[in-house]
């Protein structure tokens, strides 16, 4: 008997069977709003409109999700295949195709995926307001009276630091705040020591961490504890120990180092290098002072060369007004006109005789001459 012989028997159209089913999962209570967990993969966004349409699976089964552009505009991260999700969700039927499939209305990111998503965020967030500005990082005092380190007690960073920076700059005094630096409570225990560490005069603040897995770092990504680092009052030294996993205490410190043994050496200079420098400053200034005696002896000399030129030059000028006033001394020397043929005539008084009337007939006169006296007797005057 043919199937259509039963006149019980009612014929759907493949439409009417896939709609009836659909208005059944419409109409469950239990599938109008679902919470499913999954790995998105087959990820396409239609170009120009935004809507999702992706798969999310688990190890063993697979279902598909229709994420329509204005539930996608809501999202505060890109989906990516790969990423582990939480879809709230109505069971829904896509009546062409006869399959059933999730039409999504909130998709939220968990497990590792939402921990760096929500640690990318908080970077921004930080990075807008400044915190990791490079033009806020300070210089490091390598010449320090006093340290600080936060670590944990006991741990390999301290013995590092503490090695290192009395071999280099053993002048130096280390002040430790012990703290615990993973695990749960170790982002508020940081934070504690930090701020104990605030209330020292430290020339210096390490935070060190000395290794361990990069799923340890969470309290070094605490944002009370960036906010602490970048408001201390002196420079920090990070050495958290991971150069793949940048923490965000390390950006906003002032250096960031690898080691424990790195942030020793950063944060002092080495003894060696101040006794090179001494000896290299002894050699400097032996050469100075060498260069400024031969400077100061070559001017000396110079100037005895120039006042002996000079003393030279004034006894000539003195010996030549001498000779001049030796000339004029004699030219005026009145026996000086003897050797040109003249002759002093001086009365019995001493005097000069000038005129007739200053001698007398008979009086005894002497006349001066060139090469001698002449003693004579007035026997005759006769007037002009």
């Amino acid at each position: 008997m043919a199937l259509t012989d039963n006149p019980a028997s009612l014929i759907y159209s493949v439409t009417e069977i896939n709609e009836y089913v659909k208005h059944l999962l419409k109409s469950d209570e239990n599938l109008r709003y679902v919470l499913v967990r999954g790995e998105v993969s087959n990820l396409k966004v239609q170009a120009g409109v935004g809507h999702h349409y992706f798969s999310l699976k688990d190890e063993e089964s697979m279902v598909s999700v229709t994420l329509f552009a204005r539930e996608a505009n809501r999202l505060d991260f890109a989906l990516e295949n790969g990423m582990e999700v939480i879809v709230l969700a109505s069971v829904d039927l896509y009546v062409g195709r006869g399959t059933y499939q999730l039409n999504a209305l909130q998709v939220e990111q968990v497990g590792e995926g939402k921990a760096l998503a929500d640690l990318e965020k908080l970077k921004q967030k930080l990075n807008a307001e400044g915190l990791f500005a490079p033009e806020k990082k300070r210089k490091i005092n390598i010449f320090p009276k006093r340290i600080g380190v936060i670590s944990a007690k006991g741990s390999a960073a301290i013995k590092d630091i503490t090695y290192n920076v009395f071999r280099r700059y053993p002048c130096a005094e280390i002040y430790f705040f012990p703290s615990q630096v993973q695990g749960e409570g170790a982002a508020e225990d940081l934070v504690r020591a930090f701020d104990l560490s605030q209330k020292c005069e430290l020339d210096t603040l390490i935070i060190s961490r000395g290794g361990g897995a990069s799923e340890d770092l969470a309290a070094f990504n605490d944002e009370t504890l960036v906010r602490r680092v970048a408001a201390s009052k002196m420079p920090v030294i990070s050495a958290i120990g991971h150069e793949i996993d940048t923490t965000l205490v390390e950006l906003a410190s002032d250096l960031r180092v690898s080691t424990p043994t790195g942030a020793a050496e950063a944060a002092t200079i080495d003894k060696r290098e101040i006794e090179q420098s001494l000896f290299s400053y002894e050699e400097e200034m032996n050469e100075i002072i060498s260069g400024k005696v031969k400077e100061i002896r070559d001017r000396v000399n110079q100037y005895k060369k120039d006042i002996n030129n000079i003393l030279i030059h004034k006894l000539d000028l003195i010996k030549s007004e001498l000779n001049s006033k030796k000339s004029l001394l004699e030219s005026l020397n009145p026996y000086s006109v003897l050797s040109r043929g003249y002759s002093l005539t001086y009365n019995e008084e001493g005097k000069v005789v000038t005129s007739i009337e200053e001698v007398n007939e008979g009086e005894e006169i002497k006349t001066l001459v060139n090469n001698g006296e002449i003693t004579s007797r007035v026997s005759k005057k006769e007037k002009k």
